[in-house]
């Protein structure tokens, strides 16, 4: 609850101006041993209804020669990408650079959405007096409540009016939505019902919600921007109760996510359709509707899981982006680097894990040997985060991830860090070199487990090596790829290939060429172009760099010749160089000479129609040989045709 309550009001904020007082440049020590990502930070303002004006303020001009805080790291952002670009040695191609910038300034320009709260809200209590108390406090302050009375035992759902109150007592209440639009379901005696059923179209939409039990009523893994629940922690709801009031008027906020359906897998299976996206998210914000991805960018709170475990790199975090997060990383690194003797451990942790505090008690001297870098969402870690991490000078890096976090996002972000480690013990490096640790609550913290997350301290022999010179603008694979090749290149090891777990998003396809008729079923049925049927002649093709992983050539193979082989080609030459996976000799119509078919997939379909009464007769057989023109000539003009047709 913490978090809900004051750490994610930064993501909106409203449209009246109101004067800002200049933040306080910490100390250099202080900003180098604490590099603090909050891009969601800006509080809100009180809605006055003196000025109605709304736009996109990712941009700024000076006014008078003026330059504010929020103008100068905005030009400090600026010069380090265009530092980082002139410097950079990419082995990307030109055109692909090129193709991923336009894409990622079709993504910046998401507009942004609007909110109005008129103050409408529901309050949810096990106990009535507490709720008209509260109801009370908050009406005289200009909110209309609601009231739900839940009770276990069998109930009628009676509706009753307490002074300016409407009561209702159900057995069970589930709310779903999100700041603005939260709607309710209300259970009595094993009906389920919607609330407006009770108290008519003022009940269908709420702005806020207030819930004193102590478990919440949302149907989700998570608490979106406007539900208060005070949990077991009655100290909360003083804070809760001065805050409401302020939930007033309009305010704005970005899109965190922006969805690319061309590159989504979904809908393409309904035995091995991928889900990924639709299990991890915590608020419901993300629905299936006819088999394509739709999000709801009002429920959406940024928690960045869809787009962690997203293999098809279909969704895309824009506030914060992927590009701004590695750029800041990137320069942490580098700063700490210079004139270091050996590379420092980078502690990676999401704001309300260390709540403004260290995750470790260590002593003053050991600070240069940690780089402590925050992120606003655990879920904005993903693999390409902390290979990137290794690639520009990190020695190692650990993800502490607080048990505040929803399930779901703590297993994709664990899952993650598997992944890096694999690569690791592929490359012949350490293992806990990427570490994952989950920090248990404030109050339930030792002083043992927070030490222990701050993972393996650097060894003395341990050399610095060069830092990688790619730039973060690429798309997580790729950013993956380089940052994977960086590592291989100064491992020393010389395998081709670096085997993953059973359900990573990069790899190949073995085919057993034995059985394999090549009907190119698999070619037809993948959906990012990595196999594929080339030439006149029946050859299966390629193309490791746009493997996903996806199961569905395994799905659509009638010869069950696929195999997935998950892997990390280290090769960047192999890996967009097509490779042949099978191929044959072309069998040629009887007809007209024309190569139309493999002789594997003729004998295949002739000893499936063996005994068919449509293929009884020799002439009939024969056309299994023709290309498929002759053997649609053939049958308009055959006599056994005819004399079906006048059957």
């Amino acid at each position: 609850m913490k978090g809900n309550r004051i750490i994610k009001h930064g993501n909106y904020t409203a449209s009246s101006t109101t004067e800002r007082t200049e933040a306080v440049e910490p100390s250099a020590n202080e900003a180098a041993d604490r590099i603090t990502i909050n891009f969601h930070s800006a509080e809100f303002n009180q809605m006055d209804d003196l000025n109605d004006c709304s736009g996109n303020y990712r941009t700024f001009q000076p006014l008078d020669g003026i330059v504010t805080a929020d103008m100068r790291h905005q030009m400090e952002l600026r010069s380090g990408r265009d530092a980082v670009d002139t410097a950079e040695d990419d082995p990307v191609p030109s055109k692909k650079i090129e193709h991923k910038r336009n894409e990622a300034a079709t993504l910046d320009a998401a507009p942004p959405l609007t909110v109005i709260s008129q103050g409408r809200t529901l309050i949810i209590a096990t106990d009535a007096e507490r709720a008209i108390a509260c109801g009370k406090l908050l009406s005289d302050q200009g909110l209309t409540c609601m009231l739900l009375v839940t009770k276990k035992e069998s109930t009628d759902a009676s509706s009753h009016r307490f002074d300016q109150f409407k009561l209702l007592e159900v057995n069970a209440v589930s709310i779903t939505g999100a700041f603005g639009r939260f709607s309710t379901m209300v259970t009595a005696k094993g009906d389920q019902q919607p609330l407006s059923e009770w108290f008519g179209d003022e009940a269908s939409v709420f702005d806020l919600v207030l819930d004193l039990q102590s478990a919440p009523s949302y149907a989700g893994d998570g608490l979106p921007m406007g539900y208060y629940a005070q949990g077991t922690d009655p100290r909360i709801l003083q804070d809760v109760m001065a805050e409401l009031p302020e939930m007033r008027g309009r305010f704005h906020r970005p899109q965190f996510s922006t969805f690319l359906k061309d590159h989504c897998l979904h809908g393409r299976s309904r035995t091995l359709d991928c889900r990924q996206c639709l299990a991890v998210c915590p608020f419901g914000a993300i629905q299936s509707v006819d088999r394509t991805i739709s999000i709801d960018h009002y429920r959406c709170q940024g928690c960045g899981g869809c787009a962690m475990v997203c293999p098809a790199d279909a969704i895309h975090m824009v506030h914060p982006s992927q590009e701004e997060l590695l750029s800041i990383l990137r320069r942490t690194l580098e700063d700490r680097s210079a004139g270091a003797a050996f590379p420092p451990t980078l502690v990676i942790s999401d704001m309300e894990t260390t709540d403004g505090h260290r995750l470790s008690g260590m002593d003053e001297g050991n600070h240069d040997r940690r780089v402590y870098f925050e992120v606003e969402q655990i879920g904005h870690v993903g693999l390409e985060m902390l290979l990137a991490a290794l690639a520009y000078g990190a020695g190692a890096v650990v993800v502490a991830c607080g048990a505040q976090n929803p399930s779901n996002i703590r297993k994709a972000a664990q899952w993650q860090a598997q992944m890096g480690r694999a690569i690791l013990r592929g490359l012949g490096m350490p293992e806990d070199k990427i570490l994952f640790a989950v920090i248990p609550p404030e109050n339930n913290r030792s002083e043992k487990v927070i030490s222990a997350t701050t993972g393996p301290e650097a060894r003395p022999d341990e050399p610095l090596l060069p830092p990688a010179t790619f730039s973060p603008r690429h798309d997580k694979r790729t950013l993956v790829r380089l940052a994977t090749q960086h590592l291989y290149d100064q491992s020393g090891v010389r395998q081709p290939w670096i085997p993953l777990p059973a359900g990573s998003p990069f790899g190949a396809v073995e085919v057993d060429s034995a059985a394999c008729t090549l009907c190119m079923a698999c070619a037809v049925a993948c959906p990012t172009g990595a196999l594929s049927a080339k030439g006149d002649v029946p050859r299966l093709e390629f193309l490791e760099s746009r493997c996903h992983q996806c199961l569905l050539c395994e799905e659509a193979c009638p010869e069950r010749a696929m195999r997935l082989l998950p892997r990390m080609l280290c090769d960047p030459d192999a890996v967009e160089a097509p490779a042949v996976l099978n191929e044959a000799e072309p069998v040629r119509c009887i007809e007209c000479g024309v190569p139309f078919a493999s002789q594997a997939m003729i004998n295949r379909i002739q000893g499936k129609l063996t005994g068919h009464w449509m293929y009884a007769a020799d002439r009939q057989l024969r056309r299994l040989q023709m290309c498929h023109t002759c053997r649609t000539r053939d049958a308009l003009v055959s006599q056994d045709m005819k004399s079906w047709n006048q059957r």
